[in-house]
């Protein structure tokens, strides 16, 4: 029975699960020949059925030059595999003992053999040693990654920190940001572009252990080009090394494409395999299929891969995770790129469920799907239905048909070629789903699917409060550690002050070179993730775990990064979630020092002052904080923190992107940007609108300075966008400022409008070090803003130039401290010698003091001088966080029955 059929069977007969699978084996004879075992001629096992016709293939052993043949059947039962390939297990040949001793003449001959064996294993010859290769590959384009000894004994399950050979990581010295959005694509910028991150961020363990292969990758091809050593690099350079790549050649008879497979199939992950049977696609990869489900540990998870397409370094590993974290899914995909001919970005994929049944195949085949369903549906490529396209399609529909679908990671993590012809002639479901003959073809063969309620959809399921916690990791990566690795955990990828200046910290060690690994903690799209793909540009390694994992699994997924990746420092900012989790991510990884970096304390009274106040209460479990401002740094020693472990590094700004214009330019930026006459005084607010920034209090602060009766001609541009833009509109309107006040939104180059500016304006609440601010203080403009927070320290308060003029405000009311605001915007309008002499003392300020490279320098020097507190123990000035934590979640769960305020009077009201 074919696919076709096996698919929509539910006999026992056709599924290639393990209880069903024929029990026949080949037996090989070996030979000594220069102390390596060859292979001669296999004894047949029992004649399978006469119902059964056999397929040839040939795997040729790289790493020993040793041929070795075996038969795969092509039954009634669909390609049940008939035959298992003795297995080699970290570069030896290892031979069932069940052959030896059943074809062992004397006791004294196998145990002699055994001998050998082991002597093998304990001693490999040096030749073997120099062919276990590290497994990457020359490429005209890329950095030749040279071979690694490896230990062939060792387990990396042991948790022994072994480094790798160091790769040395080098940035691009022409990054550019990797956009995911389809009108910012740039499709030459794909994984292995140079302006990326060089594909060795991530390499294979010295001490790897490869009897345990977490994926098996799958890729048919035929002639192969010289793009599959581009589709090798973006494999071998996963984050995820510990797989099994099976390249099953079609009849290749290049010689030139024969070479290039077997110089791959040196890395002891890869199994060159030849079909000799019926070519074809469906063919080629169904053995594949076959190969991997008959191993000895079968590879949990499965893909098929193009021989000319790319996978982002992250792909498998976050995939993996996302089934991982989803039990009941079977099949992880994601949003890809056509790229080449055909540029195009496809944001649909296994999340559009139905769809993909109604309207076209948007599964590319390099999504992972586990072996389990494989097994328990019979699925396998329709070898004759489909011969002329769409195998992938049917694949997808078949297991769907079985009750089988998952989910999408929401991340563009595969590229597919769309240049010229594969290999293989391309006629996926890829490149024909506009093909209204196989929409019917697809549609018939599936009768069952009539509406969107049959097709087998899936959703995460909902996290549950105190669903159960597991530490240990699902698998081992196989990935090497480097001696120069750190993290940053922040909430998420914002285009704000804070965002940026981890953004220049990413960099900063980057550009040292080290491994940077980013987490965040919370997801919102398209917001959330602004900045990423400015980010991209220093590190592959980027995790918003929200978008692949369920809650329960973020502790585990936190200390699976840091084992994996052998960091030791930790640097978190603004998140909520680690915080609250020190106590026991330090309790399961006590080696590591977390460094907090503070911006300035909540301006609502958020946490009774916000990340600051959980610096204080954690400090235990701190090795070292970090604040923006001296400000900040007092805070927190006033309310109990130690002095001695608290450093300051600022924050800081591009200084050559922004500089002061002259007249003639501010005039010209007006008439170009605003469509204004050079003598009207422009009024400048660069921000989020949310009540931090104190966004609806503008519209009134010009309403106020209209009624002073000011001769300038004066107008507000609002650069930004948030939550509060409906509520700012509004307010234009109630105050009748219309022709004043225009909102803008986010627009990308802010410095384009700073040009056209005179005065910038700042009304927070509170605020750490402005990152806005100081750009307009490089272009010379004189500041507005509020006496809070570290804006006092910033502006060059008590020295001989100040760059600004600070305002006393008494967030009582909008109204009263709009009138104070207006009162010195209108000193300011009046004076343009004030206005000229507040921003060169600005500009002056952030040449000496805000350049970012040189403000952040100091951060290494607070990460050095780090340390944990022995066992985390008890002091008078470090608390024990339990108690805090339990009271706010009894206030935020039980308020009504918690708060002494909720019910005092209630008692006395009663009347008795």
């Amino acid at each position: 029975m074919h696919q076709a059929d096996a698919g929509a069977s539910s006999s026992s007969a056709t599924s290639p699960s393990a209880s069903s699978r024929p029990t026949h084996r080949t037996s090989f004879s070996l030979s000594r020949t220069d102390n390596l075992f060859r292979p001669i001629e296999p004894t047949p096992s029992p004649p399978p059925s006469p119902k059964t016709s056999f397929t040839s293939f040939h795997h040729r052993t790289q790493s020993h030059g040793l041929p070795r043949t075996i038969n795969i059947g092509a039954g009634a039962a669909g390609y049940d595999l008939l035959a298992t390939l003795s297995t080699r297990r970290q570069g030896l040949l290892m031979v069932r003992r069940s052959a030896f001793f059943s074809r062992s003449k004397s006791p004294f001959i196998t145990l002699f053999i055994l001998l050998i064996i082991w002597g093998l294993r304990r001693n490999p010859p040096k030749e073997l040693l120099n062919e276990v290769s590290h497994g990457h590959i020359p490429h005209p384009h890329l950095p030749h990654l040279p071979h690694l000894p490896r230990t062939l004994s060792a387990s990396y399950s042991s948790r022994r920190r072994v480094w790798a050979t160091d790769h040395p990581f080098q940035i691009s010295a022409d990054p550019k940001p990797v956009h995911f959005l389809s009108h910012l694509v740039d499709y030459s910028n794909h994984p292995l572009s140079p302006h990326r991150p060089p594909p060795t961020q991530f390499t294979l363990a010295p001490n790897a252990n490869f009897n345990t292969p977490v994926v098996g990758l799958i890729t048919a091809t035929s002639n192969p080009r010289q793009l599959l050593r581009e589709t090798a690099i973006s494999i071998f350079g996963q984050s995820l090394q510990n797989f099994v790549w099976v390249i099953v050649s079609d009849g290749t008879t290049r010689p030139d494409s024969q070479a290039l497979l077997e110089d791959l199939a040196k890395d002891p992950r890869v199994v060159l395999l030849q079909n000799k049977g019926p070519r074809g696609i469906s063919k080629t990869r169904n053995i594949g299929i076959h190969y991997l489900l008959g191993l000895d540990f079968i590879p949990p998870y499965l893909l098929t891969l193009d021989d000319d397409a790319l996978l982002e370094f992250t792909a498998l590993e976050k995939t993996v995770w996302l089934l991982e974290s989803n039990e009941d899914w079977d099949i992880g995909g994601f949003p890809h790129i056509k790229f080449g001919g055909l540029n195009k970005t496809v944001n649909t994929g296994v999340h559009s469920g139905w769809l993909n049944f109604v309207q076209s195949n948007y599964v590319p085949g390099t999504a992972i799907y586990r072996s389990s369903a494989v097994q328990r549906t019979g699925c396998l490529y329709d070898e004759v239905n489909f011969n002329k396209g769409g195998e992938e399609w049917d694949f997808w529909m078949c297991l769907a048909d079985a009750g089988s679908w998952g989910g999408s990671v929401p991340e563009h993590l595969f590229w597919y070629r769309t240049d010229q012809a594969s290999s293989f002639v391309r006629r996926s479901s890829l490149a024909l789903s506009d093909s209204t003959e196989l929409k019917q073809k697809v549609h018939k063969k599936r009768p069952r699917f009539k509406s969107a309620s049959d097709f087998p959809a899936k959703r995460p399921k909902p996290s549950k409060k105190l669903e159960p916690i597991t530490w240990s990791p699902p698998f081992d990566t196989n990935l090497a550690h480097h001696e120069k690795t750190i993290m940053f955990i922040i909430p998420w990828l914002y285009v704000g002050g804070a965002d940026i200046g981890a953004l220049h910290m990413v960099q900063l060690y980057a550009e040292m070179g080290y491994r940077v690994t980013v987490l965040c903690t919370l997801y919102k799209f398209p917001q959330g993730v602004e900045l990423r793909p400015w980010v991209l540009q220093f590190t592959h390694d980027i995790h918003i775990m929200p978008s692949f994992l369920r809650a329960h699994d973020f502790p585990r997924y936190i200390k699976y990064l840091v084992d994996s990746r052998g960091i030791d420092n930790i640097v978190m900012s603004n998140s909520q979630l680690t915080y609250e989790m020190l106590p026991s991510l330090t309790e399961q990884m006590p080696h590591v020092k977390f460094i907090d970096y503070l911006h300035n304390e909540a301006y609502d009274g958020w946490k009774s002052g916000g990340y600051p106040q959980y610096s204080v209460i954690m400090q235990r479990y701190i090795a070292r904080t970090v604040t923006c401002s001296h400000y900040l740094k007092e805070w927190l020693i006033e309310r109990g923190h130690d002095a001695s472990r608290i450093g300051v590094v600022k924050l800081g700004i591009e200084i050559a992107d922004f500089s002061p214009v002259t007249e003639r330019q501010r005039a010209a930026a007006k008439e170009q940007l605003l469509d204004l006459e050079p003598e009207t005084l422009v009024v400048s607010i660069v921000g989020r609108l949310d009540p931090q920034k104190r966004s609806t209090m503008v519209p009134i602060i010009a309403k106020e300075l209209l009624k002073l009766g000011i001769k300038e001609d004066f107008r507000f541009v609002m650069l930004g966008d948030g939550p509060l833009k409906e509520r700012v509109r509004e307010g234009i309107e109630e105050n009748k400022v219309n022709d004043f006040v225009h909102m803008l939104g986010t627009v990308q180059k802010p410095q384009e409008y700073l040009a056209a500016t005179d005065i910038f304006l700042l009304p927070s609440m509170s605020e750490g070090i402005s990152i806005a601010t100081a750009e307009a203080m490089a272009f010379g403009l004189p500041i507005l803003t509020a006496r809070a927070g570290a804006l006092p320290e910033q502006v060059g308060e008590g020295t001989n130039s100040v760059g600004g003029i600070l305002v006393n405000h008494t967030l009582t009311s909008e109204t009263s401290d709009a009138k104070l605001y207006a009162k010195e915007l209108a000193t300011l309008l009046k004076s343009a010698k004030l206005r000229k002499r507040l921003g060169a003392n600005g500009r002056r300020n952030v040449e000496t003091t805000f350049d970012w490279r040189s403000t952040l320098a100091g951060l290494s020097g607070e990460i050095e001088l780090a340390e944990n507190l022995r066992s985390h123990s008890f002091k008078d000035r470090t608390p024990n966080p339990a108690a805090y934590l339990a009271v706010q979640t009894v206030l935020l769960e039980m308020w009504p029955e918690s708060e002494m305020l909720s019910g005092y009077g209630v008692y006395e009201n009663t009347g008795e």
